[in-house]
């Protein structure tokens, strides 16, 4: 990549593949809800056992963010993409012939998982080292693609179901889930890592040379620039993980809470249909919008993720009073438009935080910290549900989420202040107390010197 190439010329080639990407690992993951009706008809295991399937494929398909990052990094992006869409079609396409559902948790779940895995963090990852200027506008892109992928995918994978059976409905996917390996070919490793792999090399000439001593200090260099927790010494970044956790957690309780409360009021599957649609055709149109708008400097980009916070935390504590199907189906917009769209601002964010030359490892932590929110906000507003009784509860929880979030993104400045003062404070101690080492140092010389004239007098 060359310098030209940064905000126009091939950027704009690998802001397409990678929106391609998006686009099919989107519609992959977020469709299965079609499939997970057809696995309770088939297999009849439980609705919490089916859910689980799901679960664990999401939670590697974010998790394993750290890990994809670093390897891209070694290897380059292109390389762990397509080993990813290798794996993803193996994992569909043994899916096709289990003949129990608890093999789908090995196939589906784990084998798929990780395909998606190895994609997911370096299809966003990739395009931020491409822009500058334009970076939320490029963000803001390729999720809002993602967006289109979740809308359309669940239509196809109905029609496929009703056309081919279960069985030919994963092998087909399998196949179509397999072009991101030719939409990745085309991305080119970004000019900030071309010495990963020189380095990693030498590194292992090291280990082959004096094996006992380097491989646990190797092995924990390379723990340490997967996951970097320095990074963590940074008070900003730290707050901005725990905001975006809280915002994650909000919007993953929403895809959960809405069919539920249009179910649970008797509105019907067509309602529910339209309600998820509602959602998807808003993230798309607001996710773009707001990535455009990020990058004209009129609002700071945590402004704007403040905005969409406390929206996001407001409405939902008025839902529980309004169960009539206009009032959800406005709901719906709103967690689109809101909820939905904050997603464009998480990686120009992180790099407001800790700048594009740690952008790769910030952001698989990020990616991390999204699978647990996404891992255990479902299963907690399920069960607020199964607990009371009704969806309240839930509602007011994802609420709380939000509010949370937008108070951590107003305590910055204080935190910020009072840890340059730690700092400050630490500094002077530290000053003062190379003062004293200097002075004991000094008086030392000053006295070995009146000793050695006493003893040895000039003749």
């Amino acid at each position: 990549m060359k310098n030209s190439d940064v905000d126009h010329g091939y950027a704009w080639i690998v802001l397409f593949f990678c929106s391609v990407n998006y686009f099919i690992i989107a519609g992959g993951v977020k469709s299965f809800g079609v499939l997970y009706t057809e696995l309770l008809d088939r297999y009849d295991d439980g609705a919490g056992n089916t859910a689980w399937i799901s679960s664990v494929n999401s939670f590697l398909m974010m998790g394993l963010g750290p890990i994809s990052n670093y390897l891209g990094e070694i290897y380059s992006y292109r390389f762990i993409m397509v080993i990813g869409s290798i794996v993803n079609l193996i994992g569909y396409t043994a899916s096709a012939f289990v003949t129990r559902m608890e093999y789908l948790y090995i196939t589906y779940g784990i084998i798929s998982g990780t395909g998606y895995g190895l994609m997911f963090a370096p299809s966003t990852t990739i395009v931020s080292f491409y822009f500058e200027k334009r970076r939320s506008l490029a963000n803001g892109i390729v999720v809002s693609v993602s967006g289109i992928g979740a809308f359309a995918f669940p239509y196809l994978i109905r029609l496929l179901v009703d056309t081919y059976g279960l069985n030919g409905t994963f092998l087909i996917m399998g196949g179509i889930y397999f072009h991101t390996c030719a939409a990745s070919l085309f991305l080119i490793q970004p000019a900030h890592f071309p010495y990963q792999k020189k380095k990693s090399a030498e590194n292992h000439a090291i280990i082959k040379r004096k094996p006992d001593i380097n491989v646990c200090s190797s092995f924990h260099k390379i723990l340490m620039r997967m996951f970097k927790p320095s990074l963590f010494r940074n008070p900003k970044f730290t707050i901005y993980l725990m905001a975006m956790f809280l915002q994650v957690a909000n919007f993953a309780s929403n895809e959960l809470i809405l069919p539920g409360q249009t179910r649970a009021l008797g509105f019907g599957k067509e309602s529910i249909t339209v309600a998820v649609s509602l959602v998807r055709a808003s993230e798309i149109f607001a996710r773009a919008f707001l990535g455009w708008f990020a990058d004209l400097n009129i609002v700071k980009r945590v402004h704007l993720f403040m905005m969409c916070s406390f929206v996001s935390g407001l409405t939902p504590f008025f839902m529980p009073f309004l169960p009539y199907l206009p009032a959800i189906y406005t709901y719906a917009v709103i967690v689109g438009s809101f909820s939905g769209s904050f997603w464009s601002l998480m990686g120009v964010l992180i790099i407001d935080c800790i700048g594009i030359k740690n952008y790769s490892p910030a952001f698989g932590l990020m990616s991390l910290i999204n699978a647990t929110a996404f891992c255990i906000s479902q299963p907690f507003s399920g069960w607020l549900d199964d607990t009371t009784g009704s969806w309240s509860a839930s509602y007011y929880f994802t609420g709380v989420l939000s509010i949370l979030s937008f108070l951590s993104c107003l305590m910055v400045p204080l935190v910020e202040r009072i840890w340059c003062f730690n700092l400050k404070e630490h500094d002077n101690n530290l000053e003062s107390h190379e003062v004293k080492i200097e002075e004991s140092v000094c008086l030392y010389k000053e006295n070995h010197s009146i000793h050695d004239l006493t003893n040895n007098p000039v003749s």
